[in-house]
């Protein structure tokens, strides 16, 4: 007889037998299948939700700049669980989700309310986790989050685990045709003819299987309610793309290309439903998930039936070139000769050559599996929104030494003066100066800008700059700035939260100094350690209004415990200098107002009206001036009479709230016709030494041309003052 007819089988095995033997084995694969979509991963399979998933996508929709915080902020843990990307509209963020091209999407709302959307039909722990963290993030600036499941999973679909359990029952079942074909028909087939005769019974088992899962889905389990043919069609090609590549390994490389598609198909299932333990980026498209069949049948199921058959046409496309290399690998392993039934060994064409063989077997395994998954493996460290640029700067061991420094440097990486200049120090040691108006050196970025923060490590000084040069705290939309007034960080779980509070400032040619004050704000940073400062939120404190008899709360503040003793400076009278009055709030409230203290003299009370005045404007501090606790009593440093004064005071008092007592002048900063020297600021974590404090003031000039040529000019001058 021809090659390739019956005879070729060496154990005489009739026709009908072996097409009787397939039959049962169909059958038998398809009861498994059944067994499989009734399973419950997600709780019958130990581990495969305990990983972390890494950049998951989200995009943010609001207003500028607050839209581009709020996206620095979910991109600023080290980790990265989340990468977060401006939407132009609700209406396009809506649609990437509902397209699975992102996880969720935060909605900005007024007062740090925002809305969070996610499909939880997409991957109900990847939604969690969305939500997760989304909360944990915002939560440190007192954020909150509503959610808002746009595509939640059906109630016949507990956990959103039904289109796995379809998309792995028909993985499987591809592989097992796959291999029952080679049991009783042989390794590789004797000719083309039988080579499409093998194709052909695939193809048969493919359909039923295909049309059988969409029954038992659809119809007698009703966990769906997809629609039916997409969802046959897709299984169909499930079965026949993961069969197809079965035995093209198989005619290769006998048992060891069964193990190989084995294998594959075991490393997808996990990241069928998102949780691959391997990899630090579980995400959709760019890892395992788009290419290995458990994966891609999954993500099918999914778009037929919850989005609208979204990415149906992609899914088609890679099952189509699974069957293709498949169908091409088994038809170039075709050969003439006897055909004995069972998983043997390497194709005759490898068998001379063992260990080649096998290696090439792994190779084709890493070729087909590995190199299309190495997105999966690869991190990308998102673009931080502040960065430094370090230039050499020894700790200067005295102020005499830290003037020298700071008269000598050029620059900061851009920045060649400012005013102002709190200060606070970190937890891994880093010192932080926040300055009001920054000159910048020619040709970096504008001119000015409101604020800046300058950072000095051991061997390190410079400036933290945003991407595009701006302000650190980016002024509002319609113009208005922010300038600096008071720092201070604390420890909260694991990182420091950074509190900047800040007037906000208009540019207005009709007041005498150029400028109007409307009203207090508050900048919060969270800062890991040894990383930038990420801005987490901006909230400006009650409506702008330029009155100064309202207190501008935060022109200084002191921290005790996790209560943040809040100062205002008012001024209800002609004169240069400002009352005081005190708040106080507990740290994870300091953004809302509503839960503010005020004292009234007597006791803490609700109404900001009734705040008792501590130091009367006549005798009275700087808009911007420091309070602090040293050992057991409180001081008050400022210069009295702001600009025009000249003695730099001190303060004292048994508490908080008072009574402050004014001594003798610490120092005289007198002001000159052209040389400005104002709001003296301490820094108790500076250099400190028993009963002393060290304390800086600003110095600038009227002749503001010069300041480029004589930086100087704008930079702060230390000294070292004794605390009475």
């Amino acid at each position: 007889m021809p090659s390739g007819g019956p005879s070729d089988y060496r154990d005489g095995m009739p026709d009908a037998r072996r097409i009787g033997l397939t039959a049962l084995g169909f059958v038998a694969a398809m009861l498994v299948t059944v067994g499989l979509v009734r399973l419950d991963p997600a709780s019958e399979i130990p581990g495969l939700e305990q990983a972390a998933p890494r950049e998951i996508p989200v995009a943010v929709v609001g207003e500028a700049p607050d839209a581009k915080i709020l996206r620095d902020a979910l991109n600023g843990p080290s980790d990265h669980p989340l990468a977060a990307r401006l939407a132009a509209s609700l209406e396009i963020a809506d649609r990437r989700l509902r397209d699975r091209e992102v996880s969720g999407v935060v909605v900005m709302g007024p007062d740090g309310h925002h809305t969070l959307r996610v499909a939880g039909a997409g991957g109900v722990a990847e939604a969690e986790k969305v939500t997760e963290e989304v909360t944990r993030i915002l939560a440190s600036s007192a954020q909150r989050v509503t959610v808002e499941d746009v595509v939640p999973v059906r109630d016949g679909d507990p956990r959103g685990v039904g289109p796995f359990r379809l998309g792995a029952a028909w993985t499987i079942l591809g592989l097992a045709f796959a291999g029952l074909l080679g049991l009783v028909f042989g390794d590789r087939s004797a000719g083309p003819r039988l080579v499409v005769a093998r194709f052909a019974g695939l193809a048969i088992g493919a359909l039923v299987a295909g049309v059988g899962g969409a029954v038992i889905s659809d119809v007698l389990l009703d966990r769906l309610a997809a629609p039916f043919w997409p969802l046959a069609l897709v299984g169909a090609a499930a079965v026949f793309g993961t069969g197809a590549v079965g035995i093209g390994l198989i005619a290769w490389f006998g048992r060891l290309g069964f193990g190989l598609a084995a294998l594959g198909l075991a490393v997808g299932v996990p990241g069928a439903i998102g949780a691959w333990p391997l990899t630090p980026l579980p995400t959709v498209w760019p890892t395992l998930l788009a290419w290995l069949p458990p994966g891609v049948t999954t993500w099918a199921v999914r778009g037929i039936a919850y989005f609208d058959g979204s990415g149906l046409g992609r899914v088609l496309f890679v099952l189509g070139l699974w069957s293709l290399v498949g169908v091409v690998a088994a038809t170039t392993a075709a050969r003439t000769g006897p055909i004995r039934p069972g998983h043997r060994g390497l194709h005759p064409a490898l068998a001379r050559h063992r260990l080649g063989g096998s290696l090439l077997a792994v190779a084709t395994f890493g070729l087909l599996v590995v190199v299309p998954a190495v997105p999966a493996f690869t991190t990308t460290d998102l673009e931080p929104a502040l960065q430094v640029r370090c230039r050499a700067f020894d700790t200067p061991t005295s102020v005499e030494q830290l003037n020298r420094q700071v008269e000598r440097i050029d620059d900061f990486a851009g920045v060649v003066g400012g005013d102002v200049g709190a200060s606070t120090r970190l937890r891994d040691g880093r010192l932080l100066f926040v300055f009001g108006d920054t000159v910048h050196r020619p040709g970096y970025g504008a001119p000015m800008v409101r604020n800046s923060m300058l950072l000095f490590a051991p061997g390190c000084a410079g400036a933290y700059e945003r991407r595009d040069r701006g302000a650190v705290i980016p002024d509002r939309a319609d113009g208005v700035g922010y300038w600096p007034m008071s720092a201070a960080a604390v420890r909260v779980r694991g990182h420091d939260l950074l509190g900047v509070t800040a007037q906000r400032v208009a540019n207005d040619r009709r007041d005498d100094l150029g400028f109007r004050n409307l009203g207090p704000a508050l900048a919060v940073f969270s800062v890991e350690e040894g990383r930038p400062p990420v801005l987490q939120r901006v909230v400006d404190l009650g409506p702008d209004d330029p009155d100064r008899s309202r207190p501008t709360w935060g022109a200084a503040t002191a921290v005790v415990d996790d209560v943040v003793y809040v100062y205002g400076t008012s001024r209800t009278e002609p004169g240069f200098g400002w009352s005081v009055s005190v708040a106080r709030v507990r740290l994870v409230d300091i953004a809302d107002q509503s839960a503010w203290r005020y004292w009234d003299g007597r006791d803490w009370q609700a109404d900001p009206e009734r705040a008792a005045v501590l130091i009367d404007q006549h005798e009275g501090v700087s808009q911007t001036f420091s309070v602090f606790r040293h050992g057991e009593s409180w001081y008050a440093v400022s210069k009295r009479g702001d600009f025009v004064g000249t003695d730099l005071v001190v303060w004292k008092a048994p508490a908080p709230t008072g009574p402050f007592t004014a001594h003798p002048p610490a120092a005289r900063i007198p002001s000159t016709e052209t040389k400005l020297r104002y709001m003296p600021l301490a820094h108790p974590e500076l250099l400190p030494e028993p009963g002393t404090m060290v304390v800086s003031y600003s110095r600038n000039t009227t002749e503001t041309d010069t300041i480029q040529d004589d930086p100087s000019r704008y930079r702060p001058e230390f000294l070292r003052i004794d605390l009475p």
